[in-house]
């Protein structure tokens, strides 16, 4: 089941979570351009891209036999659109957190139609589905469909910089300039009205509060193509093991960011969501299978995981610590529909990191977070049911995303946006109405202790660290109200109350940008 997965990683840089993607071997051709409509992009594998090194974007669109991750953006028609990279602050993947992320946004000939899409997915869908049925009859297929946020974590490119779609395709093709990934704990802040409508619709509740816990260990240690996963229930009881073949196959869909009511507000984006539709080939183990023993190394299975009963926290075998690739725990409910097959699964994720004393300590917790699973797979699950599945729910999610809403108080001044916080000049918010955000149902913990810090705090600092005039720091940019020093100070105030009670990487850095910024201006009105 995977959680965030990356494009183009080097062997030496693999994310511990689960699915991080290998292409497989890619052939290659290069037919001449005639207002091709492919507008999937697609990459190579490491080993291709040293084929491929010397790829010309003027050859023609590049078009991929085999591939594990292709993306489609919505609304295109043609391969000479043009995208734009824009700033993203919103929940992403742990190992990101000090990054500066961006998402790739289609900014040119747009329609409202995305059937050129959508058409390009069928195709590239049944030749997968062809592809892989010889091998069906040996392993099982899983399909799911994810829904959360993709964006770009590496770009040798300037930020302002607007890029062809098909360049982009190439560039992510040699995986040099741009590394994306794609995070699926992404929540939203109504579960109640998503779940109202699902209701109406006919999906029933399942199953309520399920708790799952997914270890993975390597069988042969740091050897990345032999990695068991057991599943365990609330209690520790291992009800299934599974080995995966290879590496699962996405189709991910990049919706159109400027629908976002959350764009005039802050730079996540929180209420739209992408969506993957994922297919994974594996095989289910027997408990007592030798590569599941040899995996175990002598420790009984259901005593892989336990609760220290002093401390009640959650422990791995320590003979298993180093062996320990991933470690999730989901708490979900899910609904089901009985035409469609399909399950929707709601819940909580949280992910962990092992201590020196095997204690599994939480690093991430995100809520509300979905997935879908198809659940009949002996028969070719159909690309437009999956594709119409997915474009379904991921607009129900974005109208199921509240705004922070605020009211002005009678002799309040108007008000200056501030970073994903809003600060009044003069007096400030009367909080009247309490709303969350997505980026408020994200907590991630410090390595070094058990401090929190939530996703704002994470914006907080990276605005400030990005900003390139230092004045701006503190200014009023909206130019609504002169800057006086009350004003300027009791801003100050304000952010320094937040940065120096948080924990957030990063946040000392902040504080002596915004000192600097504070001292200048000081100095700044002295002189005037």
């Amino acid at each position: 089941m995977s959680l965030h997965d990356d494009d183009n990683l080097d062997a030496d840089d693999v994310l511990p979570f689960a699915d991080y993607e290998i292409a497989a071997e890619v052939h290659v051709d290069r037919p001449t351009f005639h207002n091709s409509k492919h507008s999937n992009i697609t990459r190579l594998s490491k080993k291709s891209k040293k084929k491929q090194s010397n790829v010309d974007s003027n050859n023609g669109p590049v078009k991929l036999h085999y591939t594990s991750s292709s993306v489609y953006f919505e609304n295109t028609q043609e391969e000479n659109n043009f995208i734009k990279f824009i700033p993203y602050t919103g929940p992403s993947n742990t190992l990101h957190l000090g990054k500066s992320l961006y998402l790739p946004q289609l900014i040119s000939n747009t329609v409202d139609d995305s059937t050129a899409s959508f058409q390009r997915f069928i195709q590239d869908y049944d030749r997968v589905i062809e592809s892989l049925t010889s091998s069906l009859e040996n392993v099982s297929l899983s399909v799911y469909l994810r829904f959360g946020i993709s964006y770009i974590t590496k770009m040798d490119t300037t930020r302002d910089q607007s890029m062809s779609l098909r360049d982009f395709s190439i560039l992510r093709i040699q995986g040099k300039k741009f590394k994306t990934s794609f995070y699926t704990c992404k929540g939203v802040t109504s579960p109640k009205r998503l779940l109202t409508t699902i209701i109406k619709l006919d999906y029933h509740q399942i199953s309520s509060n399920t708790y799952s816990y997914e270890v993975q260990l390597y069988g042969v240690k740091n050897n990345i193509h032999t990695i068991i996963h057991f599943q365990y229930d609330q209690q520790f009881y291992c009800h299934s093991v599974f080995f995966r073949q290879d590496y699962p196959i996405n189709f991910d869909f990049i919706r159109n960011k400027t629908s976002s009511i959350f764009c005039s507000i802050d730079d996540s984006y929180s209420d739209i969501f992408d969506f993957r539709i994922q297919l994974a080939r594996g095989t289910k183990l027997s408990k007592t299978d030798p590569i599941v023993l040899n995996a175990l190394r002598g420790v009984p299975i259901d005593r892989v995981l336990y609760i220290d009963t002093k401390t009640q926290l959650l422990h791995v075998s320590s003979k298993l610590n180093k062996f320990v690739k991933y470690l999730k725990s989901t708490r979900s409910s899910s609904y089901k529909n009985f035409d469609d097959q399909f399950v929707i699964h709601i819940g909580t994720y949280e992910e962990f990191q092992l201590n020196s004393q095997g204690e599994c300590e939480p690093l991430m917790k995100a809520s509300n977070t979905m997935t879908i699973e198809l659940l009949d797979v002996k028969t070719k699950p159909s690309g437009k049911k999956l594709y119409d599945t997915g474009m379904w729910f991921s607009t129900l999610c974005q109208t199921c995303v509240d705004l922070p809403t605020t009211t002005i108080g009678q002799h309040s001044s108007k008000s200056c946006k501030w970073f994903s916080s809003t600060f009044g000049w003069g007096k400030k918010y009367n909080q009247s109405i309490t709303q969350m955000n997505v980026s408020q149902l994200t907590t991630y913990k410090t390595h070094q202790s058990n401090a929190t810090y939530t996703n704002e705090e994470l914006v907080l600092v990276k605005k400030i660290l990005s900003e390139e005039n230092l004045r701006n720091v503190l200014l009023n940019r909206n130019k609504e109200k002169s800057n006086d020093k009350n004003d300027i100070e009791q801003t100050f105030e304000d952010i320094m109350k937040i940065l120096k009670a948080s924990v957030a990487p990063s946040a000392d850095e902040a504080i002596k940008k915004v000192e600097r910024a504070y001292r200048l201006i000081c100095k700044e009105l002295v002189q005037s």
